[in-house]
Order: C-alpha cells, then sequence, then structure tokens
C-alpha cells in the first residue's frame, strides 16, 4: 500500500487551516445583518470574537432568537404608527457606546446607544404618519436584559407621532 504523498498531506492541512479559519467568519456572516457581513468577508479573524461571544451569551439573556425580539417589537409599537417588519442581529464592540446614523424623513439622526453585551437586535420596519415611508430602524433591542435601547418615536416630531385623521362619509339624511 503506498503512503500519502507529501504535496497531497500539504493540501488537505492547508484545507483544514482554512476551514478553521474562515468558519467562524462564515458563521457571523451568515447571522448578522447586511450592513456589518462585509467586515467578516474583508477581516474573517473577526468571526473568531463573533464566535467567542456567541459562547458567552449569558443563558438568562431575553431575546435568544429573532423571533423573540420580533414579538417584543411588535408588543412595543402596538397600536402605534410604528409597523415593525424584521430584526437583524447587530455584533457592536464590547463594552463600548455603539452610535449609528440613520434617516428619519428626510433628516439625519445620529444617536448613541450602550448595550449590556456584544449582541443587539436592530428593528426595521415603517412609520405610517411619515408620507412615502420606506423600510427603516425604528428599534433598537438589548440581546441579554430585553430593554429598549432606541425608540425612533423619540426622534419623531409632534406632526409625525399622530396619525393624519382618516375622513369618514357621512350618511345622507
Amino acid at each position: 500500500m503506498r503512503s500519502p504523498s507529501k504535496l497531497l498531506i500539504a493540501v488537505v492541512v492547508g484545507l483544514v487551516a482554512l476551514v478553521v479559519l474562515l468558519l467562524p467568519a462564515l458563521v457571523a456572516y451568515r447571522y448578522t445583518a447586511p450592513a456589518q457581513r462585509t467586515g467578516f468577508v474583508t477581516r474573517p479573524w473577526r468571526g473568531w470574537s463573533f464566535a467567542l461571544a456567541a459562547l458567552r451569551v449569558p443563558g438568562d439573556a431575553e431575546l435568544k432568537t429573532s423571533g423573540m425580539a420580533l414579538r417584543k417589537a411588535d408588543w412595543l409599537f402596538k397600536g402605534t404608527a410604528v409597523d415593525p417588519l424584521e430584526v437583524q442581529l447587530l455584533f457592536v464592540p464590547q463594552d463600548q457606546p455603539y452610535t449609528f446614523a440613520h434617516e428619519i424623513a428626510g433628516r439625519e439622526v445620529t444617536t448613541t446607544v450602550t448595550p449590556s453585551y456584544r449582541f443587539i437586535w436592530q428593528v426595521d420596519g415603517t412609520v405610517d404618519t411619515i408620507s412615502e415611508s420606506d423600510e427603516m430602524l425604528v428599534a433598537l433591542l438589548d440581546y441579554e436584559t430585553g430593554d429598549v435601547l432606541y425608540d425612533v418615536r423619540d426622534d419623531l416630531t409632534p406632526a409625525e407621532l399622530v396619525p393624519e385623521p382618516v375622513a369618514t362619509p357621512t350618511a345622507a339624511p
């Protein structure tokens, strides 16, 4: 029986090393928001940081799944002009405030939040009172505590908070 060639062994070792290096980056790419995915492609070693943070998630975290986060957002905005549509996981720097910029009705808004852990849920949705409202960031929810870190209603004007009255037809006498 022939022993495997040194080239074959080198190729197999190289492929295993590549998988070990890239696997956490691919997992992070799959589970984080699209805006963050490029960072895991261009700097795959960040995937290890994501993997370690995922392994250290507190067992009693309030919002462990995207479904739990979306249900919380639906409850939060029930009966308001805000309609949460989807949630995405954000991986943020450890023990640092997270600053983000987004647009509300043509205004650029910059907000800083301080999450309790490295994962937060970004809730995207629409605001019915803003004419031609596109999908936008409407909330950030803390993964560990379930606290609301950001609520778009804090940045809406009074006119944008209240829905326009709907004209109801009057009955003819």
